[in-house]
């Protein structure tokens, strides 16, 4: 069942948010890939394989990792400018080995873990390209969908895999690895262009934060309220957070449009 799970589940949820980005456009596309669809349901696995306090663990270290996910998309918005979406990739995961191997050393606590994140955030979103509005036709390849597919099936084997090898630390940061993130922005700067890459990333940013707050409730409410409680608050927390964010963005559409 587990296994089931793992191959059907997160993949799932990979091909929803890709047929999001086709339907409301890659700014959307990233609000939707900092929703919990991979990093969420490794928890899951983590807590039922591992136990509550190692996934409570990881998701304390899956927090941390999002600052080296931030570093990864700075690093392929700057890089996308003028390199193809393969150089961007490569610099992006570069500056997310390198992040992640400060933060390992460090490894902050929950709350300062947080406040970097935030900083990362808002600090990321200043860095970004200012580029005019996409004038690329979006193209699409026929086989897209499914290398995603595998390719987000393979990290979620890997990780749950490897997590008592690893430990909960190691095991969490690599769960913030951008899987997702890098999927989504490489075929959107395939088939939309730099314009649309950024544009996706811009997105990333702005919602992250309700990324790092499923994180702190899954690691504060784990071990004390179990798996099922945990989860569910997590999610609600996250949904909140994204709901502020859309009620604030739709208060100041019209006042930047006139």
């Amino acid at each position: 069942m587990l296994l089931a799970l793992k191959l059907l589940l997160v993949p799932g949820l990979v091909a929803a948010v890709t047929l999001g980005v086709r339907r409301w456009g890659p700014t959307v596309g990233g609000w939707l890939a900092t929703l919990p669809v991979v990093a969420g349901p490794v928890l899951v696995f983590y807590a039922i394989e591992q136990g509550d306090a190692f996934a409570a663990q990881a998701a304390h270290a899956t927090l941390t990792g999002l600052i080296a996910t931030a570093a990864f998309a700075v690093a392929y918005a700057r890089c996308s400018i003028r390199w193809p979406w393969y150089g961007s990739v490569v610099a992006g995961w570069t500056a997310y080995g390198a992040a992640v191997f400060v933060l390992y050393g460090l490894q902050p606590a929950l709350i300062p873990s947080l406040g970097l994140l935030v900083v990362a955030a808002v600090l990321g979103r200043r860095s970004l390209p200012r580029l005019a509005a996409a004038t690329e036709a979006a193209t699409r390849s026929h086989g897209d969908l499914a290398i995603r597919l595998v390719a987000t099936a393979t990290l979620v084997l890997v990780l749950t895999g490897l997590a008592e090898r690893l430990g909960p630390t190691l095991s969490g940061m690599l769960n913030a690895f951008p899987v997702l993130t890098t999927i989504v922005a490489a075929f959107t700067h395939a088939q939309r262009g730099r314009h649309g890459a950024v544009a996706f990333l811009n997105g990333f940013f702005r919602a992250i934060v309700g990324f790092a707050l499923f994180c702190v409730v899954m690691a504060l409410a784990l071990v004390p309220q179990g798996l099922l409680v945990a989860l569910a608050a997590a999610l609600a927390v996250q949904l909140a957070a994204h709901g502020v964010l859309l009620w604030s963005s739709s208060r100041c559409t019209p006042a930047a449009a006139s």
